[in-house]
């Protein structure tokens, strides 16, 4: 039985400010007020701090020297470096879920299945719900590959990913159902063990995105 400790304080500080900075409620370049979060929160502003540095770790924000913590900003080359890697990982993440379900008993894929689910529901929900339900669904794939490097390494990036994939959902042309189709697409070459299919499914996704958060920059 594995246990999930509970979520320390300065983790959900975190969780609060990733999520303004990824709905773009904090903008790029904006100070992160340490003072005016820790009143409005009812923390302390060492919590904030130490909120911050896992922010850094997020690639969400920049501690600059005698100016504090800034949102970072989203330009073409980051979003270009920053998507490639995490296309590249996530590739392996469901390559190492297909390798190591492969054989086992039918309900072993139930995490990813009922994350599927969850994903096809929010269809009728707000983008915020529906791109956050797409995390949630490689996120369940971390325990099934059984990888705790490459769990923590996508942790740390996928906030940032999150961030352009939102930046996505606000253009014209994005397709809800492109992102289902992905999922369920990906679900079933987990289950026939098709690991080019994997590859070109992620790869393609993530091409996508970066085309339509790219134009929503632009324009």
């Amino acid at each position: 039985m594995a246990f999930k400790p509970a979520v320390s304080l300065t983790e959900q500080i975190a969780d609060h400010l990733s999520n303004e900075i990824i709905t773009g409620r904090l903008a790029p370049t904006e100070r992160i007020q340490e003072l005016r979060i820790a009143k409005d929160l009812g923390v302390s502003r060492g919590s904030v701090r130490e909120a911050l540095l896992i922010l850094e770790g997020r690639h969400l924000i920049d501690i600059i020297p005698r100016r504090g913590a800034v949102v970072s900003t989203l330009d073409p080359d980051g979003m270009e470096g920053l998507l490639e890697l995490a296309s590249d990982l996530v590739t392996l993440l469901f390559q190492r879920v297909a390798r190591r379900t492969a054989g086992a008993e039918n309900g072993v894929m139930e995490p990813l299945s009922a994350s599927l689910d969850c994903l096809t529901r929010s269809l009728d929900e707000d983008d915020e719900h529906f791109v956050s339900a797409k995390f949630e669904f490689v996120q369940a794939a971390f325990p099934l590959a059984e990888n705790p490097y490459l769990a923590t390494v996508l942790e740390h990036l996928l906030p940032a990913v999150h961030r352009v994939t939102q930046q996505a959902s606000a253009h014209p042309s994005y397709d809800r159902g492109d992102t289902l189709r992905f999922a369920k697409g990906l679900l079933e070459a987990i289950r026939e063990q098709q690991s080019e299919r994997i590859e070109e499914l992620v790869h393609g996704h993530f091409r996508r995105e970066r085309r339509l958060a790219l134009d929503a920059i632009v324009h």
